[in-house]
């Protein structure tokens, strides 16, 4: 990247982070980098591991959760030669012999010992392809950072005997403690080398909004749009109120409904997140009514603006306990995901119109909107079922529907349709945090210049 000059915030702080990671990998002594970041910057990380990760393949990111030492090691070392398992056919396409065999574990062999194994015999067969590796841990929420101290201390223990391997193997872990790792630092001064990377990625939004030049209406949402996020991080009553009626006053004189709907979430989420739903209800109620506004005006999201807002309105009623009324509104996103042809987000609320049932301990009513989620299940693309929200009911309708359950024959006939004839074997229990992360990534993207086509 020495040729490379950045010419926008982003960029800017892409360098800086690239900048950091130099520091550690010319190191001479530093084995393992503790990389603290605020959350906020923590995305710029992540960022920049994929881009490391997508160009090469030195830099492993290793996901395996931390439970103890050594299922974490042998974990680390599966996860190793099922990546490796995993790009064997594009290296060979890239015309890289990928034929290394995995050492076996030993019978008494511990499992740190046989991830350097893994480590050390990956390099030597190819010295080409890794002439060094590091090893980026990111094993998630850590319930014993004491137990994963300890196990660093024992792994960088055992790497330091291999001379060969300890000047080309090192470890990175990230984190948002300024404190994680204290008692290893003091220990292996040398090896453990803490770095506290500052990037401001909180501003950034507000510096993109300086550098575009926009001016006019745009600009002055943009920037009120901005701050309404800062608001969100800080819990500034009188200011959020003060945001939402500058920036609706913009909206409003433009037109752009589709933007009021952006406008009157946000404050909703903002309610929420300070445990206020009945404020969160309120903000939530115009959102809907605007994306009524943009529908008669037939933008092209407002369907999915209309879904996300009755979304709003049943998290509000859930929060206060009033699932009747987050029953009612979810099955009303339904309507709207339906009309949209959406399969995911009807799924989603139909899947909801079931936990709310379940609620109010009216079983058959949960399990007759877990079957109307199948059924929009197969407006799925069927290579995308086993990674969507469809996998969560499914599992939850196998939970309501015992072997002799009198709509048993109805199930398994809805499976076979979505999965094929191995529906046992396809479905596996999604996490909620992937439904999640499904469900926002097809919401749609309001992001850019207000109006559309409204």
């Amino acid at each position: 990247m020495s040729n490379w000059h950045p010419t926008n915030p982003v960029e800017r702080r892409f360098m800086a982070v690239h900048d950091d990671w130099m520091i550690f990998a010319t190191h001479s002594h530093a084995r393992l980098m503790y990389w603290q970041t605020s959350e906020a910057d923590r995305r710029m990380l992540d960022t920049y591991f994929q881009r490391q990760d997508r160009l090469s393949s030195a830099v492993l990111r290793l996901y395996t959760g931390f439970v103890d030492a050594d299922l974490y090691a042998a974990a680390l070392a599966d996860e190793i030669v099922a990546w490796y398992e995993d790009r064997k056919a594009t290296s060979q396409a890239g015309g890289v012999t990928a034929d290394w065999v995995p050492p076996v574990r030993g019978r008494d062999e511990a499992a740190t010992p046989y991830l350097l194994r893994i480590t050390g015999s990956l390099m030597r067969h190819h010295p080409d392809v890794f002439p060094e590796l590091v090893l980026i841990l990111e094993p998630g929420r850590i319930s014993k950072p004491d137990a994963l101290e300890r196990w660093l201390d024992t792994l960088l223990g055992y790497t330091e005997r291999d001379a060969w391997q300890a000047a080309r193997l090192r470890f990175v872990l990230t984190g948002t403690d300024a404190e994680a790792l204290a008692g290893l630092r003091k220990r292996r001064p040398q090896q453990v080398m803490l770095l506290q990377g500052r990037y401001g990625t909180e501003t950034l939004p507000r510096e993109l909004v300086v550098e575009s030049g926009q001016r006019g209406p745009q600009g002055d949402f943009l920037r009120l749009f901005v701050e309404l996020n800062e608001v969100l991080e800080r819990g500034d009553v009188a200011r959020l109120e003060r945001l939402r009626a500058e920036a609706l006053t913009v909206t409003q004189q433009q037109r752009w409904f589709d933007q009021s709907v952006t406008v009157h979430l946000l404050v909703g989420a903002a309610w929420l997140k300070w445990n206020e739903p009945a404020q969160a209800l309120a903000a939530y109620e115009q959102a809907t009514q605007a994306a009524h506004q943009a529908i008669d005006a037939a933008h092209p999201a407002a369907r999915k603006l209309a879904v996300n807002s009755l979304f709003g309105e049943a998290s509000a009623y859930w929060m206060q306990g009033n699932h009747r009324h987050a029953a009612e509104r979810y099955e009303r996103a339904a309507s709207f995901a339906e009309a949209d042809r959406d399969g995911v987000l009807a799924v989603e609320a139909w899947r909801m119109v079931g936990e709310c049932m379940n609620q109010m301990r009216r079983q058959e009513d949960a399990l007759a909107a877990n079957f109307r989620a199948l059924d929009f299940g197969a407006w799925i693309d069927p290579a995308l079922r086993a990674n969507s929200n469809v996998q969560h009911v499914a599992q939850q309708a196998l939970t309501r529907v015992g072997t002799f359950h009198r709509r048993r024959g109805e199930l398994t006939h809805r499976l076979r349709i979505l999965y094929g004839e191995n529906w046992t074997e396809t479905i596996k229990p999604l996490p909620p945090e992937a439904v999640t992360a499904q469900i926002m990534a097809d919401m749609p993207d309001t992001s850019g210049p207000p109006g559309g086509t409204a």
